[in-house]
């Protein structure tokens, strides 16, 4: 017991790792949060600070951070339902860090790296012709795309029998909406109505509508 409480303590931490913050302070001189998405995250890295650096904290972010919790966790023989769970709390630190006042990522690196480690091909190739077909070349909308494939997930593992993996997914789909709506507790932008930043929130990962300048956003 005391081993698994541990292990949940120390995922989270290590999830926590501000690493895209990091990157932009070390190498740049900037606060990550205050630019484009002010998502701390390999994207906005990629948009502010350059492609190989974020490609690179991605990798991080996914499988330093995710599929090496869920290793750990099997080296140590924890059952599959301790699993997901340090794997969910792995997303949860990656997303409200308290090395960076409760601010991150939008934890979906973090969680492919989960997927990752628990060796979830078919729901990868799933997610990889939802987001990276359908939404980035068909649609051009990733934002909207990963909300949907979140949102089928827990149907999928029903359809293939995994129910403890359907639980995963329906926790991970809170918690990446929770963190879609809160942001990084950043004011609703005032130029448009509550119920139309929550919107954009949930669907597109943005205050502002579709069209509208965002993640090319540097501070004033």
């Amino acid at each position: 017991m005391l081993t698994t409480t541990f292990l949940i303590f120390v995922a989270y931490l290590w999830g926590a790792i501000p690493s895209a913050y990091m990157a932009g302070r070390f190498l740049k001189g900037i606060d990550i949060r205050t630019y484009g998405s002010g998502n701390v995250g390999a994207s906005n890295v990629i948009e502010h600070i350059g492609l190989m650096k974020g490609f690179f904290l991605g990798i991080f972010d996914s499988v330093g951070k995710g599929t090496l919790v869920i290793i750990v966790a099997k080296l140590l023989d924890q059952s599959v339902p301790i699993q997901i769970t340090v794997g969910l709390v792995t997303v949860a630190g990656h997303n409200w860090s308290p090395f960076i006042r409760f601010t991150g990522g939008r934890g979906i690196a973090t969680l492919t790296g989960v997927m990752l480690g628990f060796l979830m091909w078919r729901e990868m190739l799933f997610a990889a012709v939802m987001i990276g077909i359908i939404g980035k070349v068909l649609m051009r909308d990733t934002a909207l795309m990963v909300l949907v494939t979140l949102i089928l997930f827990p149907v999928l593992e029903l359809l293939l029998g995994q129910i403890q993996f359907t639980y995963m997914f329906v926790a991970a789909t809170v918690i990446i909406i929770a963190k879609r709506l809160l942001a990084n507790w950043e004011i609703p932008d005032q130029g448009y109505p509550i119920l139309s930043v929550v919107v954009n929130r949930i669907l597109w990962d943005r205050d502002v509508p579709r069209g509208v300048g965002w993640t090319s956003r540097k501070p004033d």
